[in-house]
């Protein structure tokens, strides 16, 4: 956890609530580097989409973000970046990021971001907390990406350190953490990267996730391995809910993969299509 006295980089507080017809937003804030665009019903949606920005464009050397997410009862929100995290060099410091999210009765949430990519000597702590209700549902991502070295050495970060813990009622359900350190861990080795270079990770937690149901999904995405040069795992959680790991050297083939899972997931669960967030 941070300090009490953090002097925060960017800071961002968003809250999603159920108006009747739609979910809507109130309690915006944000301040410094960090900023939240207004939200777009895509396609007549009742689900808001909002596009988070760093508006300096990158992390920086002693970098501290926090951000706070809360959606309320039978409310549902979707957030996605803007572009890539991208972590440059830390020589004196690491880059710190908290994100919070806080989802109530049959509230959900849905977060699809941009590839962090880690450059030469970066270091990068993140530590998300989710805090749901036996209701309430997620589905989130990331990607894992080493950024441009001057020797072309494909890690040369200094070290990636993500923490994601999953309450359920107030119960730990999910404690996932990683940390990646090329100059201390082989991290091309089997129990790391496994030769590959780009890895993406998704927990899905709802109400109806079943064993058969992500016995289905795996006959979905399993394709991918035969046409593709790529590794993918799926695994019940301790709960309602399974994590998906894919290993690549292919950004594009790994947001492929989380797609084609994130349709398959709202079309089971929700009965709906997943929108294109039109950032290109």
């Amino acid at each position: 956890m941070p300090k009490s006295n953090t002097t925060w980089t960017g800071q961002l507080n968003l809250t999603v609530f159920n108006n009747g017809k739609r979910s809507v937003a109130r309690d915006i804030f944000f301040e410094k580097a960090l900023k939240v665009m207004r939200p777009i019903y895509l396609n007549q949606s009742t689900i808001p989409t909002f596009y988070i920005v760093n508006v300096g464009g990158g992390y920086l050397d002693g970098d501290r973000y926090v951000m706070n997410f809360n959606v309320e009862d039978n409310a549902s929100v979707i957030l996605t970046s803007q572009g890539a995290t991208k972590i440059y060099k830390t020589p004196c410091d690491r880059v710190e990021q908290y994100q919070h999210f806080n989802i109530k009765e049959n509230g959900h949430l849905e977060y699809v971001g941009d590839p962090i990519i880690a450059f030469e000597n970066a270091k990068f702590y993140q530590h998300n907390t989710f805090n749901l209700t036996a209701s309430s549902s997620l589905f989130y991502t990331d990607i894992l990406t080493p950024g441009y070295s001057k020797t072309d050495k494909q890690f040369s970060y200094n070290y990636m350190q993500l923490l994601n813990e999953i309450y359920i009622d107030q119960i730990l359900v999910v404690y996932d953490h990683m940390r990646l350190e090329p100059k201390k861990q082989s991290v091309y080795d089997i129990g790391y990267m496994e030769g590959y270079t780009h890895l993406g990770s998704c927990f899905f937690i709802h109400p109806q996730v079943t064993q058969k149901m992500i016995d289905m999904l795996y006959d979905e995405i399993k394709h991918f391995q035969q046409t593709h040069d790529c590794r993918i795992g799926i695994t019940k959680l301790a709960t309602h809910g399974f994590s998906l790991r894919i290993l690549s050297n292919k950004t594009q083939l790994i947001e492929n993969i989380l797609t084609t899972t994130q349709q398959y997931v709202n079309q089971t669960i929700f009965n709906r299509d997943i929108n294109f967030l039109r950032k290109y």
